[in-house]
C-alpha cells in the first residue's frame, strides 16, 4: 500500500472523502492499526472542538464595557425629513365676504402675523423632532456598542479557558508539515507520534495501551542524534491518550516510553516499552 493513503486519515475523520476514496481508505484502515489509532484520535479531537465550556464573565467586565461607551464616537445624526407639515394654527378657510373698503380702512393685514407664528411653531416642532431622532439614534449606537463589547469579551473569556495542551495538540495534528510515525507494542496496543518541525513539537497518540505496573508511571522521552534521552514528561493514566511531548522535537531522532518510579527519572531506568524512530 502506498504511503500517501495514510495521509487520508485526517480527511476521513472529518468525512471529507468522496465515495471512491472512502472505500479505498476503509479497505486500508481495516488492516492498519496505525491509521486506526490516528483516526480514533482525530475524531475525538474534532468532537472536542465543538465543545465549549460555559464560564461566567468576570465581574469587572460590565464596568469596563460601560466605561468604554464614553470613548466611542457616535455617528452623526441623520437629517430630519424636510416635510412642511400643515400647521394646526393656520386654516385655509376662505375669508368671509366683507363690505367694500373705505378710504379710512386700510387693506386687512391681520393674517400675516398669524402665518408668521405658524411658521415659527412648525420650525420648533421640526427642531424638537430632529433632536429626538438624533438622541434616539445615539442610544441605538450605544446599545449596539454594549452588545458587541459584551459578546466579544465573553467569547475571549471562553477561549482563554481552553486547555493549552489540547490546543497545542490540535495545532500539531493539523500542521501542514505534520509527519506520523507508528508502532505496534507487545501488548497489541498502538503508539503513534505526530511531529511538526515548524511548530517544534511532537504529540504521542496511544490506543489500547495497558497501565504501568503498580507504583510505577510511564515516562516519555525524546532521543537526539547522539542517543541521549531527554525527559518529555509523564503520561496520564489511561490507555487512550493524546499527549504533547515536552521539549523541542525539531532535531529529535526518536520518541520513547519507559516505566519509571513515581515522579519520573532524570534518565531511563528500564528498557523502553516503546521506541518510535522518526524515519
Amino acid at each position: 500500500m502506498s504511503e500517501d493513503i495514510h495521509a487520508l486519515s485526517g480527511a476521513y475523520a472529518v468525512d471529507a472523502l468522496d465515495e471512491i476514496e472512502r472505500a479505498r481508505f476503509e479497505r486500508h484502515l481495516a488492516g492498519c492499526p496505525v491509521c486506526q489509532a490516528e483516526v480514533q484520535s482525530l475524531v475525538a479531537a474534532a468532537n472536542e472542538l465543538s465543545v465549549l465550556t460555559e464560564v461566567g464573565p468576570p465581574a469587572s467586565l460590565r464596568a469596563k464595557v460601560l466605561a468604554e461607551i464614553a470613548t466611542v464616537r457616535p455617528l452623526p445624526p441623520l437629517a430630519a425629513p424636510q416635510e412642511q407639515p400643515a400647521d394646526e394654527g393656520v386654516t385655509s378657510t376662505p375669508p368671509a365676504t366683507a363690505p367694500a373698503p373705505t378710504p379710512s380702512l386700510p387693506a386687512p393685514a391681520a393674517a400675516e402675523p398669524r402665518v408668521e407664528r405658524g411658521d415659527e411653531l412648525a420650525d420648533r416642532r421640526r427642531s424638537r423632532s430632529a433632536r429626538g431622532f438624533a438622541r434616539g439614534w445615539r442610544l441605538v449606537v450605544a446599545a449596539a456598542t454594549v452588545a458587541v463589547l459584551a459578546i466579544g469579551g465573553f467569547t475571549v473569556w471562553r477561549q482563554v479557558e481552553k486547555d493549552p495542551q489540547q490546543a497545542i495538540a490540535d495545532q500539531v495534528l493539523a500542521a501542514p508539515d505534520a509527519m506520523r510515525f507508528g508502532k505496534r507494542l507487545q501488548d497489541g496496543s498502538t503508539a503513534t507520534v505526530v511531529r511538526s518541525t515548524s511548530l517544534q513539537k511532537a504529540v504521542l497518540i496511544t490506543s489500547g495501551m495497558s497501565q504501568p505496573p503498580s507504583g510505577k508511571v510511564f515516562q516519555l522521552w525524546l532521543e537526539d542524534a547522539t542517543g541521549h534521552m531527554a525527559s518529555a514528561g509523564l503520561m496520564p493514566a489511561g490507555g487512550d491518550q493524546v499527549v504533547v511531548l515536552a521539549g523541542d522535537a525539531t532535531h529529535s531522532k526518536a520518541a520513547g516510553v519507559t516505566v519509571e518510579p513515581p515522579g519520573g527519572s532524570d534518565q531511563p531506568t528500564s528498557a523502553p516499552v516503546a521506541l518510535i524512530p522518526f524515519a
